[in-house]
């Protein structure tokens, strides 16, 4: 908690009042500003996680394979596994790191859009309190038309169809989209904006990722 505090109070609110004071008078487009921030920040984890990502889908084939070779002893098959993991340099875990990273900021985001100090700010005289007029007139209140909580599920959707995860995955994950909408439904419009937004965002990394490095090295070769 001490942690989430300094992040709140020693960045995500100073950065929202001084891009409000010296860019633009919007705290919606100063969460957007500060989205981007962090995911540029975390870019390079967010790289790497993509590698990866690519990696287990190449070598998913050679998974199934081991598992019915080995579907009788399973110390075996743990044991095939991890040597195919080591023979072509690919850590399972290594996917989670830059979400694991990312949560405190997300963490920091909602407690600061929840907090007394931000509530005051939005209600100074003066100050705008919210994003877009006919939409988000006010960042501390839910979505009046729904429209972030989609676009989170829609995300959600699109980021699952893009990962390399097997059929059994696909199956247990059918139904994420459809709880992030749910979940999104009472939450903050400030704090859906920067979770919509940053969802886009690493959409869209993920998508240019896969493309640059499937043109930088072709077929990824699975070692046996």
């Amino acid at each position: 908690m001490v942690l989430i505090d300094f992040i709140v109070d020693g960045f995500i609110l100073k950065f929202l009042d001084i891009a409000y004071a010296h860019i633009v008078p919007n705290y919606g487009i100063g969460i957007l500003l500060l989205t981007l921030m962090v995911k540029l920040i975390f870019y390079p984890l967010t790289h790497k996680q993509f590698q990866s990502m690519n990696a287990m889908k190449a070598i998913q084939p050679k998974l199934k394979d081991l598992q019915k070779k080995h579907k009788n002893d399973p110390k075996k098959l743990q044991q095939s596994m991890m040597q195919l993991y080591k023979d072509n340099k690919v850590n399972p875990l290594s996917g989670c790191l830059p979400m694991v990273v990312q949560l405190p900021i997300f963490f920091a985001i909602f407690h600061g859009i929840n907090s007394e100090t931000f509530q005051a700010m939005t209600q100074q005289v003066g100050v705008y309190a919210g994003f877009i007029p006919f939409w988000i007139d006010n960042l501390v209140q839910p979505d009046r038309f729904f429209i972030l909580p989609a676009l989170v599920g829609a995300s959600t959707w699109w980021s699952q169809k893009l990962m390399a995860i097997n059929p059994q995955q696909q199956k247990i994950m059918a139904f994420l989209p459809v709880v992030m909408v749910f979940i999104c439904l009472k939450m903050p419009a400030g704090v859906l904006l920067y979770w919509a937004s940053s969802q886009v965002i690493s959409t869209i990394q993920q998508i240019m990722a896969n493309r640059s490095i499937d043109s930088a090295n072709g077929i990824i070769t699975v070692k046996p």
